[in-house]
């Protein structure tokens, strides 16, 4: 179950209250309703279309999760060559300095686990820089996926008058007619949407 729709009426719901204690006929205002509709289509989105709009979460958040491990990276090999490599580099300089007869074997074999590590976290590195690609690629189009889904539900949002804005150095000849709140204009939206971008609830 996904916690969006219920982020999306709590955010409404406080766009709703700072505009509320503005003056309607402001630009302030105007720009906090611009936001209540572009949220209130998203949330009409989700209960219209729940299945599609999961889906599509689920795909961004799993193009996130890749795109995270890729730039993490494996840090296996990384570590076994370090690890190798010191310990090789001491045992070798150790079987020099004692003048002991014979390569050192031991030496030589941690240094070779540490070349061989070295060539695997080279092919991790390769393989993470396309996982990174794909991740991205997966990103934008789930992205891409969920913007469509809400932009298919905006006719629910009647289209409106943009408000006024005063401007006090001009002085008004006639009375201008209240301008029509876009979220108050909803026409096929479920009850939980309209009171939440209806009209400006009385004290």
């Amino acid at each position: 179950m996904s916690a969006r729709p219920a982020e999306l009426e709590s955010e409404i719901r406080r766009l709703t209250r700072q505009r509320d204690a503005q003056p309607a006929d402001t630009l302030y205002a105007l720009t906090h309703q611009q936001r209540i509709d572009e949220l209130s289509v998203e949330l009409i989105a989700w209960q219209l279309d729940g299945a599609r709009m999961r889906a599509a979460e689920h795909a961004i958040r799993a193009a996130a999760r890749r795109r995270h491990r890729a730039h993490t990276g494996r840090r296996r090999w990384p570590a076994v060559a370090g690890g190798s490599g010191l310990l090789g580099t001491v045992a070798t300089a150790g079987h020099l300095a004692a003048n002991a007869g014979g390569p050192p074997l031991i030496g030589g074999t941690l240094l070779g686990v540490a070349a061989v590590a070295l060539a695997l976290t080279a092919l991790d590195r390769a393989r993470d820089a396309r996982e990174l690609a794909a991740a991205a690629t997966d990103m934008d189009a789930a992205q891409d996926q969920y913007a469509a889904v809400v932009a298919s539900h905006a006719d629910a949002i009647a289209p409106a008058r943009p408000l006024p804005i005063h401007n006090q150095e001009t002085s008004c000849a006639s009375p201008q007619p209240p301008a029509t709140s876009p979220s108050n204009a909803i026409s096929t939206t479920p009850a939980s949407v309209a009171a939440i971008a209806g009209p400006r609830p009385s004290a």
